[in-house]
């Protein structure tokens, strides 16, 4: 569960805050705990955005190919890519191929987390090749990706202060109920609310970046000022 072993989490005022809502969670696990630590969590990640930069170019770089493939074949995204070499390769080895082209081949922490969020993504989604890409659409894309990411994200900073004197079976269901939130959240009102939100002359990074911002402010609906 998780691979925060070892990580060193920020030790700015938004960050502090998220790790004491966290610590709240843990030891209540009661509704409001959950929403108030999602809360301090989600303004944490919005006030550090430049720390998701990885995620929000990989997913950009995704979208944009994409959006080619679709429009002027596959070989010619992959030649504007200048991924020449993977052309006429098996279909699975050409996505496998492109998710760690586009993540850096998960080198850093933020690689990493773009990288399982993406390929986590692709599954749910059933896409099993680069054949199938052609199968879904912006919004179903976008949708599963920042509701991975935002989960991956809040595992991989506290998985292990979760499962710190815990059961693995006790700490997977505490992860279980904010995972579970998040996911809700983002399947059902991040959707309604793409409805309503003009993507149009933003730049593919920055309408990631954009979209990241405003499924954050989800859930901060129930934001105390309080610690």
């Amino acid at each position: 569960m998780g691979t925060s072993k070892g990580y060193i989490a920020p030790t700015t005022i938004h960050w502090s805050k998220s790790k004491r809502a966290v610590t709240g969670f843990i030891k209540n696990g009661d509704n409001d705990s959950k929403i108030k630590a999602a809360s301090r969590f989600a303004e944490a990640m919005k006030q550090d955005i430049s720390s998701s930069a990885s995620f929000i170019s990989a997913t950009g770089k995704i979208l944009s190919f994409i959006n080619n493939a679709s429009s002027i074949g596959l070989n010619n995204a992959l030649q504007q890519i200048d991924r020449l070499d993977l052309i006429d390769k098996e279909p699975g080895e050409v996505l496998d191929a492109l998710l760690n082209h586009f993540t850096n081949n998960g080198n850093t922490v933020e690689d990493y987390l773009a990288a399982q969020a993406i390929g986590e993504a692709f599954s749910n989604l059933k896409i099993e090749n680069i054949a199938d890409i052609n199968n879904i659409s912006t919004e179903a894309f976008l949708i599963e990706v920042l509701a991975e990411y935002i989960k991956f994200s809040f595992e991989f900073r506290y998985s292990e202060k979760i499962a710190k004197g815990r059961t693995i079976a006790e700490a997977k269901e505490i992860l279980a109920k904010m995972q579970e939130y998040i996911s809700n959240k983002i399947h059902f009102e991040f959707k309604d609310k793409l409805k309503y939100i003009s993507f149009e002359n933003l730049k593919t990074d920055d309408y990631v970046e954009f979209a990241l911002k405003e499924a954050l402010e989800l859930f901060l609906d129930f934001y105390e000022n309080g610690d």
